[in-house]
């Protein structure tokens, strides 16, 4: 049976009254949206799990009777603090100051949404979209919608969650039994490229990230652009990480920004409220976003029989595998390139000892340029991935005993490899 699950942003319940309902045909009485489908699924054995974020906000009227009115109204209900924006008056001259914003609000509820979605329970969300702010609501709307490209790049290209939309006819004044609606289901397309930029050290301090954080990034970027860019062969001599210690990695970034950033619980005496609000809250998200990314990558890689592990030396075996990768992910100029390189040394006739690639495929008319030369080269980073990165000056080249094509990159290469890939 499928786990349902409903978000909703708190709009308050200490003023408001019972409405009539109707849902899939059946009358419903209950004081929000969310019950209403709760008592209507629990009536045929199913289960669902309500989460409310309740704005801080909320509370500036009457704090203790919302309390109290949410204890009896909103039982077995999960509620998430969410920083508010703007200043409330109360009465004359006290006012509560909250200085969120946009920004932090929609990475606050993303970063929420991406723990329970990590703990792998629910396979239908819902949001309601009939209650609270208009500010809020948007932002809620932008945060499901980066939960969906979360997973559809960790699961590319289709994703493993249905989220659908949450709503119903105006409650106004004589109106009975609203209609509540759950047809419209949020759709994203997800495209295989990078959601950063390089992960340098600026980006790395801007996001308090640590070092194993750091790294991660950094090979997911190497073996990104690898792909995406056609050079195979340093996807198998630089490695990658395995898909659990990318989920790891994941989940520790993810505790990280939950505790730094959490909003904390409403304090009634408490008229000013300072958030911890994160830097470029955009950026942040997207480093998820690259993180599933590259657990799919290296799932696709394990799964064509690529080894995660550093291989300096690679057979045109090897490469062969990287067409069905590329299949994966419709690179299909990529495919009909690798297929044409590994052609040109299938034609020649490799001699048993290293030889750098340019004596082997153009034999007595190659002139090799120096390492330096080639750093001044405007156009030797484009000739490297212009021939799936087998450039003549990088790359060794020798025939094994068993007639198989092996190369290998020249160890002092390796720096200039670099930064094609990052820059």
């Amino acid at each position: 049976m499928e786990k349902r699950v409903i978000f909703w942003v708190h709009g308050g319940i200490s003023r408001k009254e019972v409405v009539g309902f109707e849902y899939r045909g059946e009358e419903l009485t209950q004081i929000i949206l969310p019950k209403a489908i709760e008592e209507y699924l629990s009536k045929r054995g199913e289960q669902v799990d309500l989460i409310t974020f309740v704005p801080h906000s909320i509370y500036t009227k009457d704090a203790q009777k919302e309390l109290e009115e949410m204890e009896k109204e909103m039982k077995n209900v999960e509620r998430i603090s969410l920083p508010s924006i703007g200043k409330f008056a109360v009465v004359k001259n006290i006012a509560y100051i909250f200085n969120g914003s946009y920004g932090y609000v929609r990475f606050w509820v993303f970063i929420n949404l991406l723990k329970r979605y990590l703990k792998n329970e629910y396979s239908i969300f819902y949001f309601d979209i009939s209650q609270g702010l208009n500010i809020y609501m948007d932002a809620f709307k932008e945060a499901f919608r980066s939960l969906v490209v979360f997973d559809k790049l960790r699961e590319f290209p289709e994703g493993k969650i249905k989220v659908y939309i949450l709503y119903s006819d105006p409650i106004l004044g004589g109106v009975e039994n609203a209609r509540i609606y759950d047809d419209i289901e949020l759709k994203v397309k997800a495209f295989f490229d990078s959601p950063i930029n390089r992960p340098d050290r600026e980006f790395a301090n801007r996001h308090s990230l640590d070092a194993d954080i750091k790294r991660v990034l950094t090979n997911f970027y190497r073996t990104f652009r690898a792909i995406k860019y056609n050079a195979p062969g340093l996807v198998l001599t630089f490695g990658y990480d395995k898909a659990d210690r990318i989920a790891g990695i994941t989940e520790k970034l993810l505790e990280k920004y939950i505790n730094q950033h959490n909003p904390g619980e409403f304090w009634e005496a408490k008229r000013v409220y300072e958030y911890n609000l994160p830097e470029k809250p955009e950026e942040k998200t997207s480093i998820f976003l690259a993180l599933a990314l590259y657990e799919n990558m290296t799932k696709v890689l394990e799964g064509e029989g690529i080894p995660p592990e550093s291989k300096r030396e690679f057979t045109t075996q090897d490469l062969l595998k990287f067409l069905n990768v590329y299949k994966r992910y419709e690179l299909r100029v990529n495919a009909d390139m690798l297929e044409k390189d590994i052609k040109r040394y299938e034609e020649v006739r490799a001699p048993e000892h290293w030889t750098l690639a340019g004596y082997v495929v153009n034999r007595n008319n190659f002139k090799p340029k120096q390492l330096e030369d080639l750093r001044r080269d405007p156009n030797a980073k484009r000739n490297f991935f212009a021939h799936s990165g087998l450039e003549n000056n990088m790359v060794m080249v020798r025939r094994a005993d068993d007639g198989q094509i092996v190369f290998k990159y020249t160890e002092e290469s390796h720096s200039l490899i670099e930064s094609f890939l990052y820059d």
